[in-house]
């Protein structure tokens, strides 16, 4: 038999079993892919959820002390003591009370007028925590406050001069009582120094909302606000503050 009609005889055979064959391994396709989608079918999920951590509401308290204004009434003759008592809730509010002492006592030169009082001074009010991660040691505050002031002054000059009659009479008037109101805006930064210390300073638009009248002058001192030349004032403080972490707690993951 010669080799050519050997391979046409086995040709048939050859084409059979490679038909065969690929229906074979199609059918084990199929058959692994339905198993797998019936697989899939009785899979279960398991949602995991991450919750925030939740802060304490109460987080404590910290107490401040100025330095600005002692310095400045040893250099200049006006200024006093003040502090400040903050709650801290959530890291994010803070309620302020801030209470003083302020002294000015000083002659213009170019009038010879001299204006003096010594009084206690308040406010009241609140600062926001801007910063996203609340529970780093440092902080940015923006607030708001309100001011109050009972105080009595005294204020004297050169003796005034009759330009019609002549004569003159003595300008010297004590004792005046006022009381006086003033809202201030403010934004501060707070550092961390070393454990619960801080330091931080803040720049105050400070106006005068009112003034008790008086028939002899405008009071031209507020203790706690500042000088009257204008509507508005501007301030400044420098603090020392101490964190009082009375109920503080570090955020817990819940289970």
């Amino acid at each position: 038999m010669k080799p050519t009609n050997a391979i046409r005889r086995l040709l048939p055979i050859i084409l059979t079993l490679s038909c065969f064959g690929r229906t074979v391994a199609q059918n084990i396709v199929i058959d692994t892919i339905a198993q797998s989608a019936d697989t899939t079918k009785h899979l279960k999920y398991v949602k995991i959820s991450v919750e925030e951590p939740k802060q304490t509401f109460f987080q404590g308290f910290s107490v401040a002390a100025d330095i600005v204004s002692p310095i400045q009434y040893t250099v200049s003759g006006y200024g006093g003591v003040e502090a400040a008592l903050r709650v801290n809730l959530l890291n994010t509010y803070f309620p302020v009370v801030e209470a003083g002492y302020a002294k000015y006592d000083k002659t213009d030169d170019n009038t010879g007028i001299r204006f003096a009082t010594a009084a206690p001074f308040f406010r009241v009010g609140f600062d926001i925590n801007l910063l996203k991660n609340k529970f780093q040691e440092n902080r940015l505050f923006l607030g708001a406050r309100y001011g109050l002031s009972f105080y009595d002054y005294d204020i004297s000059g050169p003796e005034i001069v009759d330009p019609v009659w002549g004569g003159s009479e003595p300008f010297a008037y004590n004792g005046i009582s006022t009381t006086s109101h003033w809202m201030e805006l403010l934004a501060s930064v707070q550092v961390k120094v070393w454990r619960n210390f801080h330091m931080g300073w803040s720049i105050r638009y400070k106006r005068e909302l009112s003034s008790t009248k008086s028939i002899y002058s405008k009071p031209y001192y507020i203790p706690g606000y500042g000088t009257t030349t204008n509507k508005s004032a501007w301030g400044a403080t420098y603090s020392l503050i101490f964190d009082l972490n009375w109920g503080k707690k570090q955020p817990k993951n819940n289970p």
